[in-house]
């Protein structure tokens, strides 16, 4: 297999509890997750990976597949390096277990991408802000890039500074396996603790980002609020 994606998930989430198991039309929110990126054309291996038992058996009764981990994860990037030993693909897409509505069109342009390019470690997805709430909004990721779409820095804070167009980032990865077998050794930075976003220890560690613009949207499920929205969307 060339692709494979991998989806962490875990119980102790703090701004909606279980949420990876909260019900929505009937289905888990890992199972809505698990089923939109089955319908990837380019993804050929789909895996939840996880440590809660509670988890596993949700994947097991809508007959998805799992690779249990250790609990000692604190980021997704970490649970998804531990597995990738045991994958054999050389892309690896991390996609995260509160994403019920992301498009596999957007998963296989991505793959589509890292397949080409073989110079690339790591891709991930960015669009251009529409909603001015959200560039002041400390939970939506801004990210600035170069003129070869390598990223420069992420921030929870606008920037640039006073601009008139702001970038998103989508918290999707590609990986290079290689670049996953080593993550383990890359060493914790202020910017990446501070910020609280695990991408820029990729940065800090020499590690260059590649971004991919699209116009692809996404709702991240982390209140009542956005389950809601969901079931709308879903009708």
């Amino acid at each position: 297999m060339e692709v494979t994606a991998v989806i962490p998930a875990h119980l102790d989430s703090r701004r909606l509890v279980r949420k990876v198991l909260r019900k929505i039309k009937g289905k888990s929110l890992i199972e809505h997750v698990y089923r939109r990126v089955k319908e990837s054309k380019l993804i050929e291996g789909v895996y939840v990976a996880s440590s809660d038992r509670e988890i596993i058996d949700e994947v097991i009764s809508f007959g998805g597949e799992y690779i249990e981990t250790e609990k000692k994860h604190n980021c997704g990037t970490s649970r998804v390096s531990e597995v990738a030993s045991s994958i054999n693909s050389d892309i690896i897409i991390n996609i995260q277990a509160d994403e019920p509505l992301i498009s596999h069109e957007l998963l296989d342009s991505m793959a589509e991408h890292m397949m080409k390019d073989r110079g690339i470690d790591i891709l991930t997805p960015v669009k251009k802000i529409v909603n001015i709430n959200e560039i002041n909004d400390n939970s939506v990721v801004k990210v600035l890039f170069d003129k070869d779409n390598k990223a420069l820095y992420f921030s929870r804070l606008p920037i640039p500074y006073n601009s008139e167009i702001y970038y998103k980032h989508i918290g999707i990865y590609c990986f290079r396996k290689s670049f996953l077998l080593n993550y383990p050794t890359l060493k914790e930075s202020s910017i990446d603790k501070s910020e609280k976003l695990e991408q820029l220890r990729f940065l800090y560690n020499g590690y260059k980002i590649a971004v991919f613009v699209t116009e692809y949207e996404t709702i991240g499920v982390d209140t009542e609020e956005d389950l809601k929205r969901v079931e709308e969307i879903l009708g």
